[in-house]
């Protein structure tokens, strides 16, 4: 029986960081995949839907052409290309990170794990079942997406996001979206760039109803603006067959005090979040202790309450975010590394799996100059989160709202791009920047920006959070002009002016 110092279940951001960093500290891996490397952001999630609003912002640029004297002519758009071009992006990076793990020295095996104990670990795959020992485990095996119980949603043409970004026969002239959040949104920002009639349906007062409330307000203007139903605050009754087309699906939406509205569509995208799946990974007397939904509790080291046993990513119930799952893992397999320090490491010390990159101690123990020590370094405490709409949207820390609610006294100050350059020569859509400050150490503990280039712009803002920047130290930064950045000390000087700071 082969015995490793850890044993991690999921290639994705989490297990894949967790697997990078146990190696550069000397650690045996194995890692366990029982689909494609890379997980649910590679293969089904993140690279494919930006994928697609990538192309979806090659047409709109070429369509909004002639205000810069640039005529492209008649716009041809051919969905089977981009099918096969984000196949192709999403084939090459996988390959790409399953040669890095390798080289990193990480023991690979596809099958279907279960954790059948403490310290063991089954593989089911094509040769049959395969047991293997770890002094420690990592689950990391991400989750599925929820299957939302309305009446009707086993019909053809009901699916999922999984299902939805293969591309198979899947583009619709009507597109009907239920869910009007992070995936909802980013579908319905591609599509109706494609030529789909999309429409959202979402059950919340507001599009993306766990951020600042302006965000969800100026989106939804946006989306109006473009083409896009919205439909708010409403109930999903059922989904039936239609009475037109063959194949045509009919929501019925309900909203209180009001009459049935149907919404026609030929693919209803079912957009309402994901799901924990632990039963799967675990024999049935060794399940860990669960959250009231379903995700593994774990304590300040990702530790889960059964011995050896530790979560990372989207399974511990965190913000489900890939850069998240990433920073997570590698912060759990440093705590997993300080907990084998001098403890029951397989081999007795001796590393089975290669040399790790740095070609510094391929293997002895965790520690020794290594950064174990530095281990919360791995754990992100702001994480910014990001939706690739036109324009973007980024956040990190708290919302002027969400200060409220905490009771911590706050000045948000706001900057819009009427006057900035950049903004207006790109022809940027209405957009802000917002900086929550603490009214009384005036550090920065929030921001929120929808602009162009949020996505970039935003890890500044993050580290400004991180450190504990206060007003005046962000004052003296010179931001370059033309750029977005400039807005942020507008922002900033609106925030003196607002709260007297």
């Amino acid at each position: 029986m082969e015995k490793f110092d850890l044993i991690i279940i999921g290639t994705g951001p989490a297990g894949a960081g967790a697997a990078f960093k146990a190696r550069s500290l000397g650690l045996s891996v194995c890692l366990v995949e029982k689909g494609d490397t890379g997980g649910t952001c590679l293969n089904r999630g993140c690279i494919p839907t930006k994928t697609l609003l990538h192309a979806a912002d090659l047409i709109r640029e070429e369509r909004e052409g002639e205000r810069y004297g640039v005529f492209a002519g008649d716009i041809r758009f051919d969905f089977g290309k981009l099918i096969e071009w984000k196949n192709t992006v999403v084939d090459s990076l996988r390959k790409n990170q399953s040669v890095a793990l390798v080289k990193a020295g990480v023991i690979m095996e596809t099958g279907t794990a279960r954790v059948e104990g403490p310290g063991k670990v089954s593989v089911t795959g094509e040769d049959g079942v395969k047991s293997l020992e770890a002094a420690a485990i990592l689950v990391a095996a991400g989750t599925a997406p929820a299957m939302v119980p309305i009446p009707g949603h086993e019909l053809p043409g009901v699916c999922t996001s999984d299902a939805f970004l293969t591309g198979e026969g899947l583009f619709p002239k009507r597109l009907a979206i239920i869910g009007g959040g992070v995936i909802g949104v980013e579908f319905a920002a591609a599509y109706n760039a494609f030529g789909s009639e999309v429409t959202i349906i979402e059950a919340l007062p507001s599009l993306l109803a766990n951020m600042d409330r302006e965000i969800g307000q100026t989106l939804a203007l946006q989306f109006k603006k473009r083409g896009v139903g919205i439909h708010t605050g409403v109930r999903v009754e059922k989904i039936e067959q239609g009475k037109g087309q063959p194949g045509e699906l009919a929501v019925i939406v309900s909203r209180e005090g009001g009459e049935n509205t149907v919404v026609s569509a030929d693919i209803v995208l079912l957009a309402a979040g994901r799901k924990p799946d632990v039963a799967s990974l675990f024999a049935a007397d060794s399940i860990p202790a669960l959250s009231p939904r379903g995700f593994i509790q774990a304590d300040a080291t990702m530790k889960s309450s059964i011995s050896g046993v530790y979560v990372a990513g989207d399974l511990s119930g965190g913000i489900q975010l890939a850069h998240a799952a990433a920073a997570e893992g590698e912060y759990a397999a440093a705590c997993i590394a300080e907990a084998l320090e001098g403890g029951d490491r397989a081999n007795g010390g001796k590393d089975s799996g290669g040399s790790v990159g740095s070609g510094k101690d391929g293997g002895g123990k965790a520690s020794s100059g290594k950064d174990t020590g530095n281990k919360e370094a791995g754990r992100a405490r702001v994480i910014p989160a990001c939706v690739y709409t036109v324009p973007e949207i980024a956040c990190a820390g708290l919302s002027a709202a969400e200060a409220k609610d905490r009771g911590i006294p706050a000045v948000t100050g706001k900057g819009v791009f009427g006057a900035n350059g950049r903004a207006f020569l790109e022809n940027q859509e209405r957009g802000f920047i917002k900086l929550v400050f603490h009214a009384e150490t005036q550090a920065l503990i929030g921001a929120q920006f929808l602009c162009n280039h949020a996505t970039e712009i935003i890890p500044w803002a993050v580290q400004c959070i991180e450190d504990g920047l206060g007003l005046e130290q962000i004052r003296r930064i010179v931001f370059p002009h033309p750029s977005y950045g400039e807005t942020i000390a507008q922002a900033v000087n609106d925030a003196v002016t607002r709260g007297g700071l």
